[in-house]
C-alpha cells in the first residue's frame, strides 16, 4: 500500500526522538539491540533517532545544539572512565526527558570497575609503560587526542539522575525491544469496563482476599476464561486494568498498606502482577528508579504509554512499585537459579572449589554441587540462564540481589544452606583465589562499602 505525502507527514510528526550515547565500553549493548533483527520492525517507525554516533554520523555538536528536554529517551551505554564520558552523560541528562542506564557498565560499572582496586598511576603505568607487547622501547603515556581519565570508575547514577536501569552484559534483545515499546506506548491494553471480581466463581464464597491472600481481581479487566482463583491461585492481572473497580477494592487497598508482612508467595505475585497488569518489561532486567506512572504523566510522554487507571488502582500500583524499588524484595525471590533447569540436591556434592579450567561440568547437575563457583543464587534474574544453558556458570552480570553486604560471605552462607556442599565456609572461601574478581566482578564500582585503591 502506497501512502500519500500527508500520511508520511503524520508519521513523522508522531515519531519520538531518542538518543544513544556510548561511554567507555565494548559496543556490545548496541550490538544486542541490532541482534533483534526483524524484532526492530515494529519499533523503528515510531522512532526518530537524533543521536547515535556509533551507527550514524552524528556529531557531538549536534547534540549540544538541541534544546534541553527535546529528546524523549536517552540510552547511555558504558562506564564513566574518562572526563569526556562524564561530560557526555551530563549533556544527555540535559537533553533527554528520560535516561536509561543501558547495560551493566552504566548500571553497575561492570568489569571496568575492578580497576578501582588500583590507583590511576598504577593503571596507566601498566597499560602504557609496562605492558609486554611494547617491544621497541617507545612506551609512554599518551597526552594528545586522548581524554583525561577519571581516578575511579564512577557509577552513572552518582553523576546524573537515572530513570530506569536495563542490566545485562549485554541486555537480551527482547528485553531492549520490550522496554522501548513500553516507554513509547506501543503495547495495547485490553481494558474493559467491568472487573474480574464480578465474574469470579469465588465472588460469593471463598474469596482469596477474605482469606488474607493477595488477589488483584478487583482492579483487573473481566473476560478471563482461565479463572485462576478457582484453583486457589490469585488473579495476577493478565487481562490488564479494568475501567471500573469492584467492591473488593477496599480490602485489596488495605492489604497493600502493609506490604512488609506479606508471605514470599504474595511477594512473587507482586512481581508477576505489575509485569502483566501494566505491560511492563521483565522487571528483573528493567529496573525502575521510582513510580513509572508518575514519571510518564509528569513528563507528558506518549499518552498511550499507560492506561488511565481508576484512582484506587493507580494508588495500589504506585504502592507496589515503590515497595519493590525501595526494598528490592522481588529480587530476593527472583534470582538466576529460578530460571535454571539444572538439578540441585543430585548425585554431585561440592567437596572442594574447582577452577574453571578443571574438568568439564556435566549438563544436568548444579554447577555449585559439581564444585564450580556459580553466582546464580545471588544474581538478579532476567537473563534466562543464557550462560548456564551453554554449560558456563553464572558470573553475575545482571547485578546483585542484595547490596551493601560482603558478597563473598553472603554467597558462602547461601550455598551452604541451599546446596550439597560438604566443606566448611572457611575452606570454601580460602580456596577462592580472587574474592573481588569472583564475587564483585560486575558490581565493584557500585559497592559503596568498598574504598578501592584510591
Amino acid at each position: 500500500m502506497i501512502k500519500n505525502k500527508e500520511d508520511n507527514n503524520n508519521i513523522e510528526d508522531s515519531r519520538v526522538k531518542v538518543a544513544f550515547n556510548q561511554c567507555s565500553d565494548c559496543w556490545g549493548c548496541h550490538q544486542s539491540l541490532l541482534n533483534a533483527h526483524l524484532g526492530l520492525l515494529p519499533l523503528l517507525p515510531a522512532l526518530e533517532i537524533v543521536y547515535w554516533p556509533c551507527v550514524v554520523d552524528f556529531k557531538y555538536k549536534s547534540l549540544e545544539n538541541r534544546e534541553d528536554g527535546e529528546i524523549l529517551v536517552g540510552f547511555i551505554e558504558g562506564s564513566l572512565r574518562t572526563k569526556q564520558d562524564v561530560d557526555a552523560a551530563k549533556l544527555m541528562r540535559r537533553k533527554c526527558q528520560l535516561i536509561i542506564a543501558f547495560g551493566s557498565c552504566s548500571c553497575y560499572g561492570n568489569v571496568h570497575g575492578l580497576a578501582n582496586e588500583s590507583t590511576l598511576e598504577q593503571l596507566t603505568g601498566r597499560k602504557f609503560l609496562e605492558v609486554e607487547s611494547i617491544a621497541d622501547g617507545s612506551s609512554r603515556v599518551p597526552d594528545k587526542h586522548v581524554p583525561e581519565f577519571e581516578k575511579n570508575i564512577i557509577p552513572l547514577d552518582n553523576i546524573i539522575k537515572v530513570d530506569a536501569y536495563m542490566s545485562g552484559c549485554p541486555p537480551k534483545p527482547e528485553h531492549i525491544i520490550s522496554s522501548v515499546l513500553f516507554l513509547l506506548g506501543q503495547k495495547p491494553f485490553p481494558v474493559k469496563e467491568s472487573a474480574f471480581c464480578n465474574e469470579c466463581p469465588l465472588n460469593q464464597e471463598g474469596c482469596l482476599l477474605d482469606k488474607g491472600q493477595l488477589c488483584f481481581g478487583s482492579i483487573t479487566s473481566s473476560g478471563c476464561s482461565i479463572k485462576c482463583p478457582t484453583n486457589g491461585n490469585a488473579c495476577v492481572g493478565c487481562m490488564g486494568p479494568a475501567k471500573i473497580v469492584a467492591s473488593k477494592i477496599d480490602k485489596l487497598n488495605s492489604m497493600t498498606d502493609n506490604l512488609s508482612s506479606m508471605s514470599s508467595g504474595d511477594k512473587k505475585n507482586l512481581y508477576e502482577f505489575l509485569t502483566l497488569y501494566l505491560n511492563l518489561p521483565l522487571m528483573a532486567g528493567f529496573d525502575l528508579s521510582g513510580d513509572i506512572l508518575k514519571q510518564i504523566k509528569k513528563k507528558g510522554i506518549v499518552s498511550t504509554s499507560l492506561p488511565n487507571l481508576p484512582s484506587q488502582a493507580e494508588s495500589i500500583t504506585s504502592k507496589l512499585l515503590y515497595y519493590l524499588r525501595d526494598n528490592r524484595d522481588f529480587h530476593k525471590i527472583s534470582n538466576v537459579c529460578d530460571t535454571c533447569s539444572r538439578i540441585t540436591h543430585s548425585k554431585s556434592t561440592m567437596t572442594r572449589v574447582k577452577r574453571d579450567y578443571e574438568g568439564l561440568p556435566n549438563l544436568e547437575d548444579c554447577f555449585i554441587e559439581q564444585g564450580y563457583i556459580c553466582m546464580g543464587p545471588v544474581t538478579n534474574a532476567g537473563c534466562g540462564g543464557m550462560c548456564i544453558n551453554v554449560n558456563a556458570p553464572c558470573t553475575g552480570c545482571y547485578g546483585q540481589t542484595k547490596w551493601g553486604v560482603n558478597q563473598a560471605e553472603r554467597f558462602a552462607d547461601t550455598i551452604l544452606k541451599q546446596f550439597n556442599v560438604s566443606i566448611s565456609k572457611e575452606e570454601l572461601l580460602s580456596q577462592v583465589k580472587d574474592h573481588i574478581g569472583t564475587f564483585e566482578k560486575f558490581t565493584l564500582a557500585s559497592n559503596k562499602e568498598y574504598k578501592g585503591g584510591n
